[in-house]
This record gives structure tokens, C-alpha cells and sequence, in this order.
């Protein structure tokens, strides 16, 4: 298994732009203090984890971080076949008292993760209106200046995106954010952020 790979911020095209991850934190009235799926250069929070630390090896976050009171855990998991096992962890770890969680996933209602782990297990889901912009704008400035991109096959294609300084693209997919540990009732709804995290829906 290549850890490296498994993280979704490896690939600062998917990293939750600062803007974003304020205003949910604030809509949903947090104060998150883990970020346990980032590079120490995309973390969100003072506590995090990166592929070396290894999030499948802490049973319980409470005493990994010598913390008594609580963790309110962002992720934003990796957008592949090991986003189930992040979800999965991060939800075993809402067993304990004192751990909420909130994580940024696609909008996929026909999956195992979703039938199997979410509607059992979750406290709340909210589906964010409009898709959401990612990468902070060192990425968007990069991308910018690169006439080829790599095709993940070994060669090159051409960027769509090539000096169109100022257009970011947002992400081809919906997104939910799915809530573990409440103990409140179950609430499912969504979320409307300011106008310059989303393409505008339709």
C-alpha cells in the first residue's frame, strides 16, 4: 500500500481552500483542532496526521494527542478506493466520547460507503450547494503557467487552462459533508457557502 498516494492533499489540485474550510467550521459551529489526513503543509489544524504517522494505527485520537477534552476532527479523505477506510476509521474513533468528526467527501449516494457506513453511523449530512473550488491559489498561479500537463500515462496533454490567469475550475463531482459523534438529533440538510467557493448551480 502506498501511503503517499492514499492522501488526498498529496495532490494540492484537492486541497480545501482556507475560504472553504473557514466557513463550514463557522456554519457549523466548530472549533476543529485535527486535521488527520493532510501534509504538514496543507494541514487545517495544529493537530494532524500525515501518511508517516498512519491514521489506521491510533485506535483512539484522545490518546494519541494526550487531549481530556474535545476533538473536533476536518478531513478531507482521499477521492479514491481508500476514501471508504478513512470514512470508516474516522467514524470507529466517534465511538469514543468527546470525538466529532466532519468530512468532506463527493456527493455519491449509490455507494457502499454511503449505505454501508454513512446512513447507519453518521449524525448528520449536509450537501453543499454548488461544487466547490479546490487548490489554494499557489496551485491555480502554477497551473496557469503550465502549458503541458502529465497525462498519468507517461506522457504529456495539453492545459485547458494554459495562461487563463484568474479562472479556477471547480471540481467535477458534488460534495457532502457527513458528520460523526453527535449525539443531537440525526439532521440532514445543506450547506450554501459565499459565492467565490462554488461554481454557481443550476
Amino acid at each position: 500500500m502506498n501511503k503517499e498516494l492514499m492522501f488526498s492533499s498529496v495532490n494540492q489540485a484537492w486541497e480545501t481552500r482556507w475560504d472553504t474550510f473557514y466557513q463550514i467550521e463557522s456554519l457549523l459551529g466548530r472549533d476543529y483542532n485535527l486535521d488527520p489526513a493532510c501534509e504538514e503543509e496543507t494541514s487545517k489544524c495544529e493537530n494532524y496526521l500525515t501518511p508517516k504517522q498512519d491514521i489506521f494505527t491510533i485506535k483512539n485520537p484522545l490518546d494519541y494527542f494526550d487531549k481530556e477534552d474535545e476533538l473536533q476532527i476536518w478531513m478531507n479523505p482521499p477521492y479514491g478506493r481508500e476514501q471508504k477506510k478513512f470514512v470508516e476509521h474516522v467514524a470507529d474513533w466517534c465511538e469514543y466520547d468527546n470525538v466529532v468528526a466532519d468530512i468532506l467527501i463527493p456527493a455519491r449516494t449509490g455507494t457502499q460507503l454511503y449505505h454501508d457506513i454513512i446512513l447507519p453511523r453518521a449524525s448528520a449530512i449536509h450537501f453543499i450547494k454548488g461544487r466547490l473550488v479546490f487548490g489554494e491559489d499557489v496551485y491555480w498561479e502554477w497551473l496557469w503557467e503550465q502549458e503541458f500537463l502529465d497525462d498519468g500515462k507517461g506522457g504529456k496533454k495539453k492545459n485547458t487552462l494554459y495562461k487563463k490567469y484568474g479562472r479556477m475550475d471547480a471540481a467535477p463531482f458534488d460534495s457532502m459533508i457527513v458528520s460523526f459523534g453527535e449525539s443531537e438529533e440525526f439532521k440532514y440538510g445543506s450547506l450554501v457557502l459565499e459565492k467565490e467557493n462554488y461554481k454557481n448551480y443550476k
